[in-house]
C-alpha cells in the first residue's frame, strides 16, 4: 500500500514537466519549509502498584511544500522524537516508541508525502497527509501528531461553506514508526477496551468521510453548523453534528455549543456489535480576558469507538474523555488571558471534571487540570513554553498525577509551507 502511494506521488511529479516544462525549476526553488522544534517532558505518577511513566523527548516537525505550478504542488514532512534524560526504570509515556522489551525508543519517520492539485476552488490531495476532522484528526498533544494516508478533497466554492470528502486506508499514531492499516488501528482500540479478543479479524476496509462546515450569514448571532459522517464497511458508521452559537452582549461574548453523535456497528459487524450515542453542550461567557465554560456530556449504552483523535464533549489531560458506556461527564473550565493585566503572551486555565457511570458503583472519576503557557515572542519570535498538571482521583482504582512540560520554537525557511489542514 505504501508503494502504491509513493508511486502515485512520483508519477505526478514526472507529469509536471509535460504540463509546465519552463517552470519546474521554480516549483522547488521557490518552495518553503516550516519548522517546529519541540522539547517535551511528560510524567505520570501512580499511587499504587502501576509502573510510573516518564518520557523526555527532543525533536520536531519539518514540513516542506513546493511552490504551485498550474495548480500542482507537492509536500512532505519529517517528524522526529528522540530520547533525552531517560530513566529506564519508568515506563514509556507515548512521546517515544516502545521497544520489544518495553524500552524507550526514538521515533523518526516520514510524516507526510503528498501530491496536491488546486482547481475550481477545490483542493485534491493524495498520499500521506495530516488533516483535522471532528473524529479523525492529528490530535496534536504529544511529540508527534497523528498522520493518515489516502485521498482527500476539500471544496470552498460557496462563501462560508467548506465541503470535504476523504478516503483513508492507513493511520499512524503518536509514537508509531510506520503506518498501520485502518482495521489494525480499530482492532488495537477494541482489544485495549476488551470489547473483542486479539484473535478477532476486523474487516480490512477503508474509512470514507463526508463533511460540511457552514458559517451562516447572520450578524446578531454568529452561527456555524458542522455535519460529518464516517463509514467503515462491516465495522461502523458514525454521524456527528455540532452547532456553534455566539453573540455579544455589551462587552461579554456568550456562546452555546450543542453536539450529537450516533455510532452503530454495520454489515458483518466484525468489530463487535454496538449501538450508541453521545450528546453534549458547552455553555460559556467571555469577558475581561476570562472565559468561563460549563460542559455536560452523556454517552449511550456502549462505549464510543474513537481511535484517531476526537471531539468528545469533555476531554481532559489525564485521559478522562467521557466515552464509557452509560457515562455522564460534567466539567467547569475557567481560562484567563493575563494580557488584560499587561502580561502579554501569558495564558492559563483551571479545569475540573467529574465522570460517572451511575449504574456501576465505584466508577466515579474526578480530575482537576492546571495549565500555564507563555509566548516569548518579545524575546525570540516563535518561542513558547507551557506547563500542565493534572490530579486524577478514582473512586475505585489508582489515583495519579500527570505533569507535562512543553518548549516549542517555530520558524520558516523560504516561503512558509502550506500547512495541511482541512
Amino acid at each position: 500500500m505504501k508503494k502504491s502511494y509513493l508511486s502515485a506521488v512520483i508519477l505526478a511529479v514526472l507529469s509536471v514537466p509535460a504540463i509546465a516544462d519552463t517552470t519546474i525549476d521554480n516549483m522547488f526553488s521557490e518552495g518553503g519549509m516550516d519548522v517546529q522544534l519541540r522539547l517535551f517532558d511528560f510524567s505520570r505518577d501512580f499511587d499504587g502498584a502501576s509502573k510510573d511513566r516518564h518520557d523526555t523527548s527532543i525533536g520536531g516537525l519539518f514540513r516542506y511544500n513546493t511552490a504551485t505550478v498550474n495548480g500542482i504542488s507537492f509536500g512532505t514532512s519529517f517528524a522526529s522524537s528522540n530520547k533525552l534524560w531517560i530513566d529506564d526504570s519508568k515506563a514509556v509515556y507515548s512521546l517515544l516508541g516502545t521497544g520489544a522489551n518495553g524500552e524507550h525508543e526514538n521515533v523518526n519517520r516520514m510524516q507526510e508525502y503528498f501530491a496536491q492539485g488546486e482547481w475550481w476552488n477545490t483542493r485534491f490531495r493524495v498520499g500521506a497527509q495530516e488533516f483535522d476532522t471532528p473524529f479523525m484528526n492529528t490530535h496534536d498533544i504529544r511529540a508527534i501528531p497523528r498522520s493518515f494516508r489516502g485521498f482527500s478533497v476539500v471544496n470552498k466554492s460557496i462563501k462560508d461553506l467548506s465541503l470535504s470528502a476523504f478516503y483513508i486506508t492507513d493511520s499512524m499514531g503518536w509514537n508509531d514508526s510506520n503506518f498501520l492499516k485502518i482495521n489494525e488501528a480499530v482492532k488495537a482500540d477494541l482489544v485495549r477496551d476488551r470489547r473483542i479478543t486479539a484473535n478477532t479479524e476486523v474487516a480490512d476496509n477503508p474509512v470514507y468521510i463526508l463533511g460540511a462546515d457552514y458559517k451562516l450569514p447572520t450578524d446578531v448571532i454568529q452561527t456555524k453548523l458542522s455535519l460529518w459522517d464516517y463509514n467503515m464497511e462491516d465495522v461502523f458508521n458514525f454521524a456527528y453534528a455540532k452547532l456553534d452559537l455566539s453573540s455579544d452582549i455589551g462587552k461579554t461574548n456568550i456562546y452555546l455549543v450543542p453536539s450529537y453523535a450516533i455510532q452503530k456497528s454495520v454489515g458483518d459487524e466484525t468489530g463487535g456489535v454496538f449501538d450508541t450515542y453521545q450528546y453534549g453542550i458547552d455553555l460559556g461567557a467571555k469577558f475581561a480576558g476570562m472565559d468561563l465554560m460549563l460542559k455536560y456530556g452523556e454517552t449511550g449504552d456502549d462505549a464510543l469507538l474513537a481511535p484517531w483523535g476526537d471531539e468528545k464533549v469533555v476531554i481532559m489531560q489525564g485521559v478522562q474523555a467521557g466515552g464509557r458506556a452509560n457515562e455522564t461527564a460534567k466539567a467547569i473550565k475557567l481560562s484567563y488571558n493575563f494580557g488584560e493585566l499587561g502580561i502579554k503572551g501569558l495564558k492559563g486555565y483551571i479545569y475540573s471534571g467529574e465522570f460517572d457511570v451511575p449504574d456501576i458503583p465505584g466508577s466515579k472519576i474526578n480530575e482537576t487540570d492546571f495549565s500555564l503557557g507563555y509566548s516569548l515572542d518579545k524575546w525570540l519570535k516563535g518561542l513558547s513554553v507551557r506547563a500542565r498538571y493534572a490530579i486524577v482521583d478514582k473512586e475505585n482504582g489508582e489515583d495519579y498525577t500527570d505533569t507535562r512540560l512543553f518548549v516549542k520554537y517555530n520558524f520558516a525557511i523560504g516561503k512558509p509551507a502550506n500547512k495541511p489542514r482541512r
